[in-house]
């Protein structure tokens, strides 16, 4: 894997080119496939350049993304893509939105050679991404996450699912894509909000595999390009190693448990999923302490780090309902409930002999906050 910075070959000339091609940040190396991830600054205009299209593009995206991205992505390609947009928001990650994709696909004249470029964040690129997994058996697929949270998370690693009434991401494929491109430029458009739900997912990286990224959190840095690429390369090690979740890649699922418990709970309104991440790390921490797994100083240390940045505080919940929706977790086999608890920083392990007074006692400590 590739441990190089974005650059561009060449030395001289023009900052952007278009006929100097920036080499990969990394390559991600799966057992299915290979892909490259894209990282750096003023991306979005040139992802034409980046990726070569077989037969026709079409850009998938929100409306509300249509103006300021997805017209700027379909450009960049000759002749311009033409852009499918669709409503964005949790309540629209839906196999209902994944057929009108579909749909629109195949009324827009999509065939086997066509390429998929999908723009936005994670809703956007797991529910436009399974449709493109899942039309003609599968098409090639380029995420261009615009969030903070798509570009550590979610566009990465060939996961891809829509909701279920009775849980989070419970329909879903595991599709590589193309290539993952990048644009950090576009994190300083975010909402303040927005930024801080993808803050935590990469925090999340750092407890689970890098003391480094962690510090730089803890110390309250806002290096986000530093924070992209040490976020980026965690995911891409677990994910080269562990294509489809069969032991390493849970780790990954930190936090989640009792944060798709409160997702649900809240019928995916009014919080982030970054925010419920953080408040399930938190609930996690807790239970790894009374299991003796993690020293208390330490987990004081990461519940502050991640407090220290402010997630939403929850409305009055019933811990029963979160405890329910956490039954329908993906990661459960059989009777077994699978939580990730880390040891240390930097080093979290997979239980899967977790029991619901457990789960029930994270509930507890995170609504009591």
């Amino acid at each position: 894997m590739s441990d190089e910075s974005l650059r561009d070959r060449g030395n001289s000339g023009p900052a952007h080119p278009s006929s100097l091609i920036p080499h990969p940040f990394l390559t991600i190396a799966q057992q299915s496939s290979s892909y490259p991830v894209y990282v750096g600054a003023d991306l979005l205009d040139r992802t034409g350049s980046l990726v070569r299209a077989r037969g026709r593009v079409f850009v998938l995206t929100s409306h509300a993304l249509r103006e300021r991205f997805g017209e700027r992505v379909a450009a960049s390609f000759a002749p311009a893509a033409e852009i499918l947009a669709f409503e964005e928001g949790e309540a629209h990650k839906t196999l209902g939105t994944a057929h009108e994709i579909v749909t629109r696909l195949l009324d827009g004249g999509a065939k086997r050679d066509s390429l998929a470029v999908v723009v936005g964040g994670g809703m956007i690129g797991d529910t436009a991404g399974f449709a493109a997994s899942i039309f003609l058996r599968g098409i090639d697929l380029v995420h261009v996450p615009t969030t903070l949270l798509a570009q550590v998370d979610s566009s990465l690693g060939g996961k891809l699912a829509v909701n279920h009434e009775k849980g989070k991401n419970l329909i879903g494929s595991f599709f590589p894509p193309r290539a993952v491109i990048s644009d950090t430029s576009l994190l300083e458009t975010l909402p303040p909000r927005e930024l801080l739900s993808g803050m935590y997912e990469a925090l999340k990286g750092g407890v689970i595999a890098d003391p480094e990224l962690f510090a730089m959190f803890e110390a309250g840095e806002r290096d986000l390009d530093g924070i992209v690429r040490r976020a980026i390369r965690v995911k891409a090690e677990i994910v080269s190693a562990d294509e489809k979740e069969a032991d390493l890649r849970r780790l990954l699922n930190y936090g989640h448990t009792i944060a798709h418990g409160i997702e649900a709970a809240m019928h995916y309104e009014g919080i982030t999923h970054g925010e419920a991440v953080a408040w399930g790390m938190i609930g996690a921490n807790a239970i790894a302490v009374r299991r003796g797994l993690l020293a208390e100083e330490v987990r004081d240390r990461i519940d502050r780090t991640i407090l220290a940045y402010a997630p939403s505080p929850l409305p009055r919940l019933v811990a029963r309902d979160i405890l329910a929706a956490t039954e329908h977790d993906k990661k459960n086999t059989g009777s077994q409930r699978v939580m990730v608890f880390p040891r240390a920083i930097g080093k979290c392990e997979v239980f899967t002999d977790v029991t619901e007074d457990e789960i029930a006692y994270g509930v507890e400590v995170v609504l009591g906050r």
